[in-house]
């Protein structure tokens, strides 16, 4: 029966010290190779990460110049839709809001609509009237 424990054992230093330069010098090669690649991947990993701070800065500064033009945007709706719109009836002229211009459309559908037994000549007049405010 074989015994199990085995333990690792290196191999026995050879006595020629010319043996012994040449395996020194290959391992400082070897060492010397692995070192430039860790520098290269670590230069890799610098670029990668400068590259993903300045997206990252980018997309912040873009995401706050958008909130601002909508925030800009959202005012000047705000006052386009408070804005009056002039109104003329033969020579005078009324200030409306779309508000108000919306209200004065249902009140004469309400009272003019075909289906509510109103004129349709009056409605579509009332509606000719209108529309160019609703713009």
């Amino acid at each position: 029966m074989r015994s199990t424990n085995r333990a690792y054992r290196p191999p026995p230093i050879p006595d020629d010290p010319a043996i012994i330069q040449n395996e020194l010098t290959e391992a400082h090669e070897t060492i010397h190779r692995l070192l430039r690649q860790i520098s290269k991947e670590q230069s890799r990993c610098a670029e990668v990460t400068r590259a993903y701070n300045k997206t990252v800065s980018s997309l912040v500064e873009a995401t706050r110049e958008n909130a601002a033009l909508e925030h800009e945007r959202d005012l000047w709706r705000a006052r386009a839709e408070s804005a009056a719109a002039p109104f003329q009836i033969g020579g005078l002229t009324l200030d409306l809001t779309p508000a108000e211009v919306s209200a004065i459309r249902k009140a004469m559908a309400r009272l003019h609509h075909p289906d509510a037994g109103g004129d349709i000549e009056r409605m579509k007049a009332w509606n000719a009237a209108l529309d160019p405010l609703d713009d």
